[in-house]
């Protein structure tokens, strides 16, 4: 069992903002990522925005979300994270952020459950900027942002496959009854 430490957020994951505007929507194409697609830790695509091909290379030019990142609301729905998953091509619609784990020194499920645990999202209560119209999250702050994470990242694998095959089965038992 290794210990716990904090680390910088910055140190774990490169942090990466959504554009500041919204392309024109399509009926078909990439999905474009809302906030509203944020639901519970996980990706909710029941119901999807896409965008063209064209404003995909547009809206993708800093950063093209991949499976595993860890996409984040940084106004207004503060705390609520989740990992994109396989064969989804997106891109960050606005007041959204990624993470990508730096996996020599995070995994990135475990970066998910980190995120969402309470240690950090009092961080994020606690650096949040409460303003007149929405809160936000001071991104050119976040780097800084203190995460208690294993510092042993096959413990931190472990842990998260625990924790996401437990999520698994609360999804599917819930999509029973």
């Amino acid at each position: 069992m290794s210990e716990w430490v904090y680390r910088p957020l910055g140190e774990l994951a490169a942090i990466f903002d959504g554009p500041h505007a919204t392309p024109p929507k399509t009926s078909s194409g990439p999905i474009f990522l809302g906030i509203s697609n944020l639901a519970g830790g996980r990706i909710d695509l029941s119901q999807v925005e896409h965008i063209s091909e064209e404003d995909f290379v547009k809206w993708t030019a800093r950063v093209e979300p991949r499976a595993g990142d860890v996409v984040f609301s940084y106004e207004t729905r503060i705390g609520e994270a989740a990992r994109i998953p396989p064969g989804v091509r997106c891109c960050l619609g606005r007041r959204l952020g990624l993470l990508r784990a730096r996996k020599d020194r995070v995994d990135d499920r475990f970066l998910l459950y980190a995120y969402l645990g309470p240690q950090f999202q009092e961080v994020l209560r606690s650096r949040t900027i409460h303003g007149s119209t929405v809160d936000r999250i001071p991104l050119t702050e976040m780097p800084s942002f203190p995460m208690l994470i294993p510092s042993d990242l096959g413990e931190q694998r472990a842990i998260a496959h625990i924790l996401g095959t437990l999520d698994d089965k609360i999804e599917l038992n819930g999509r029973m009854s």
